[in-house]
């Protein structure tokens, strides 16, 4: 009896830890502040390309709202990539609305060839321009760059919480659980975590990123964007998150595409971040062992904190990724995103080995890449 009622505490404890959590997360968010930009730097804007992907020539052909207009690079590591020709195609639509685009094939035999790109376009940068990357699966029509920029007045690095829209498969719509409907939203966690930055959409200036060791050997590593904060932190500098969200419009994936991504996420945490790998079962993916072990216990009050501690996050989530709100959606979303959470966490837990763009890779214990 005395061990049921020692486990019962247990289980309120670790309940009300995740729901002061979640409520931390969601508070900070709200309160987010919003700063806009006044004197703005020559701004140049890198988009690296890899693959046909749905939609990629009317992403690429949209400039988004910025302060003053951007260059606009592009880049592939292979001209027979199909991106390629997209890009091509694109460069001459932003021409014709007298906007500087241009495209370069920048082969590599790195590891991280997206990091080899930006590399590129980064070491002929001016010292006092703001290099900013963008994703090519993010859609920049109603991007708030301005925000974005506006948040590099206090500090040296800036970046935009991504979210996932218009899911199709299956495993797209397990994706967008996670991403924008557990307290793993980078919009949410953005708040919780404010040493981190999210590589899909972010903005250095180039002079303090310099200082900081520049973009040195982050093609031999995965999770270029952790490696780019601690380098600012290091430095002296500070990261700051734009209160916005960057739409991403991936398509297509199956469920073991997606576990398989958030597995090499959280391979980098291993590597780069150890000591935050609990915190994926003990608070992103622990509404389920809470359930059921308060059921099995008839802890009923801790079954309530737990899963209405979760759902408030799903709706925040949402709301915070400018996704529509339904009180449908909320129990698919809470089993979806915890399987993911735990499938990728047991994943990174018991191999370093990564698959990434076709090619199998090992993440050593400093972040560093070995091919297999």
């Amino acid at each position: 009896m005395a061990l049921v009622s020692a486990l019962a505490w247990v289980l309120w404890g670790w309940a009300i830890c995740v729901a002061i959590v979640s409520g931390v997360a969601i508070y900070r968010r709200a309160c987010a502040p919003r700063i806009d930009p006044d004197d703005c730097p020559p701004l140049i804007l890198v988009r690296p390309c890899a693959g046909a992907e749905p939609g990629l020539l009317a992403r690429l052909s949209t400039v988004g709202t910025w302060p003053r207009p951007p260059q606009i690079r592009f880049s592939v590591t292979d001209a027979d990539d199909p991106a390629y020709v997209v890009a091509v195609a694109a460069v001459a639509t932003l021409r014709g609305q007298q906007i500087d685009a241009e495209v370069r094939v920048i082969a590599a035999d790195t590891p991280n060839l997206k990091s080899a790109q930006l590399i590129h376009w980064f070491d002929a940068a001016p010292a006092d321009a703001i290099f900013i990357n963008v994703d090519s699966d993010v859609d920049l029509v109603r991007f708030d760059g301005g925000g974005l920029i506006g948040a590099l007045k206090t500090a040296d690095a800036a970046w935009t919480p991504p979210s996932e829209h218009n899911p199709r498969s299956f495993g797209d719509h397990a994706s967008a659980a996670f991403l924008n409907a557990s307290l793993h939203s980078f919009a949410l966690l953005g708040g919780l975590d404010p040493a981190g930055l999210v590589g899909k959409v972010f903005a250095v200036r180039v002079g303090a990123m310099r200082a900081a060791g520049g973009f040195d050997r982050l093609d031999t590593c995965l999770g270029e964007d952790m490696e780019i904060a601690r380098r600012i932190r290091s430095n002296g500098g500070r990261v700051a998150l734009h209160p916005g969200v960057a739409q991403a419009c991936p398509q297509g994936r199956s469920f073991g595409d997606v576990v398989a991504r958030y597995a090499r996420w959280l391979a980098v945490i291993r590597a780069q971040r150890p000591a935050l790998l609990l915190s994926y079962p003990l608070l992103f993916g622990a509404t389920l062992p809470l359930a059921v072990l308060s059921l099995v216990m008839g802890a009923w009050g801790v079954f309530g904190l737990a899963v209405g501690s979760r759902a408030l996050v799903v709706l925040a989530g949402r709301h915070f990724n400018n996704r529509p709100l339904s009180p449908l959606s909320v129990l698919p979303a809470i089993v979806l995103g915890e399987i993911v959470t735990w499938g990728a966490f047991l994943r990174a837990s018991t191999t370093r080995a990564v698959i990434w763009r076709g090619r199998r890779l090992r993440i050593g214990p400093d972040g560093q890449l070995e091919s297999l």
